[in-house]
């Protein structure tokens, strides 16, 4: 018996980065756009995440340092209905568009991130 893999579109959401992360605005979209075709791995976004997110002390240079995480899809598909909310801030979970592959929402998207160092410069890509 030959078994078929079977690839659904995935929603788009702020990514839960720690059990007790409750939530993070959109700094900015790293070069994605609405009807762009992603790939693993592909940079997605900047997020300042809320202050509950727990991460090492060795992290931050001060304790009120804003927490900046670089987050990239581990989907394929299409990028659609793209939305940073106007860079409010947005509850862990809330929809920011769909990684489409042409087959009905199914789940949320598997993401990876990491601690962004906000005195570097992050080139658009």
């Amino acid at each position: 018996m030959r078994s078929t893999l079977i690839n659904l579109s995935k929603r788009l959401t702020i990514p839960r980065l720690s059990p007790s992360h409750t939530s993070a605005r959109i700094v900015r979209f790293l070069g994605v756009t609405n009807g762009q075709d992603v790939e693993s791995y592909d940079p997605i976004m900047i997020l300042e995440c809320s202050p509950d997110l727990v991460n090492d002390p060795a992290d931050r240079d001060f304790d009120d340092q804003k927490l900046l995480m670089f987050v990239e899809t581990c989907e394929e598909g299409i990028l659609k209905d793209l939305d940073d909310h106007g860079g409010k801030w947005l509850d862990v979970g809330t929809p920011i568009g769909i990684v489409d592959d042409g087959d009905a929402v199914d789940d949320d998207w598997i993401w990876q991130a990491y601690l962004h160092d906000d005195k570097v410069e992050t080139k658009d890509v």
